[in-house]
């Protein structure tokens, strides 16, 4: 006896598999999905011209359906260049991936969904598409810079509550560890910061700023990112974070500064670093009467002249060094 899913091919033509094979990708139907797949092969991409010609990976990608995105590469989904660029293309110059009438990729409805694990799996696959512009020029970072959460509503005791689920910068952080540019902008000179900032995703310019992302960058209007926060609070939030990654830049080439000095060799300049050192003798204990300001400068008759010495052997060397204190440090002390 049939199963359902043989009950559904029996007398199913192409046109109305072509409609089911969009149904059972919209519903997740992986085994249902394998079978039309196995009858009618030529079915796989199946745009579909009443919604901006979108194709079977189109669809499992918005959706987040990782393992059909899986199934539908593995049955040569946008695996043969020549065929997918004459069916999608008339210039045949989309490198083999099949684009809707919006210019976006599997990859841009992923991302710009939100879809974690889709977007991992369609980097690793079509890296060729990850800073691919669609027709506005946005590349799949900057729609997931810009992305919102989906709303999901929920009924408690017959009262309806709605939750915003929590800002995801997986996707953000994905796009960026396969290599996506940070600073890349549309047509109309957005960044992707403009799109977070005019989204209200916070974390999201946090994640993009540390990338390295200009903060400071104006679109073609001339306006920077932080003219686009939707609140005071989120404007006070950027400005901080600006100011506070610059506050590291400038300790970060402090730091490099002072290691190009510590390694400069030669007559170059000494860097002293403070750390325990061997003394060949101790200075002898001051009397009560001392200030802190004598104690360094006084010293018996015979340390002194000991010092004075010493500091024309320095000096002789041509090294200019002076021990200071009333204490002699050893040869080995100075590094």
């Amino acid at each position: 006896m049939p199963g359902p899913v043989s009950s559904i091919l029996t007398g199913t033509t192409a046109s109305t598999a072509s409609l089911q094979l969009r149904h059972a990708i919209l519903s997740n139907d992986v085994p249902l999905v394998e079978r039309l797949l196995k009858a009618y092969p030529h079915l796989v991409h199946n745009p579909d011209y009443n919604d901006k010609s979108n194709t079977s990976l189109h669809l499992a990608a918005k959706a987040g359906y990782t393992e059909l995105v899986e199934l539908l590469i593995s049955e040569g989904h946008d695996q043969s260049p020549e065929v997918t660029d004459y069916i999608y293309s008339s210039a045949g110059n989309n490198l083999g991936v099949s684009v809707n009438t919006d210019g976006q990729t599997a990859l841009h409805l992923a991302a710009s969904s939100l879809r974690v694990d889709t977007v991992e799996l369609l980097c690793t696959e079509f890296p060729n598409t990850i800073d691919r512009p669609d027709h506005r020029g946005r590349t799949p970072l900057l729609l997931a810079a810009g992305a919102q959460a989906l709303v999901t509503t929920k009924v408690v005791r017959g009262r309806r509550n709605t939750l915003q689920s929590n800002e995801d910068v997986g996707v953000v952080e994905a796009l960026l560890r396969h290599g996506a540019n940070v600073r890349a902008r549309d047509h109309q000179g957005d960044t992707c910061l403009h799109q977070a900032c005019a989204w209200g995703n916070l974390k999201t310019a946090r994640v993009l700023v540390q990338a390295g992302a200009d903060p400071l960058a104006s679109n073609n209007a001339g306006w920077k990112p932080d003219a686009y926060s939707l609140s005071v609070q989120a404007d006070v939030y950027f400005r901080n974070l600006v100011a506070e990654v610059e506050k590291r830049k400038a300790e970060d080439m402090q730091r490099r500064r002072e290691g190009r000095r510590t390694n400069t060799g030669g007559g170059g300049q000494v860097r002293l670093v403070r750390e325990p050192v061997e003394l060949e003798y101790e200075p002898e204990p001051l009397s009560d009467a001392d200030t802190p300001v004598q104690s360094r400068t006084k010293f018996s008759k015979t340390e002194s002249t000991n010092e004075q010495s010493r500091d024309r052997q320095f000096e002789a060397g041509g090294l200019n060094i002076s021990t200071g204190g009333g204490r002699l440090l050893s040869a080995h002390a100075w590094k």
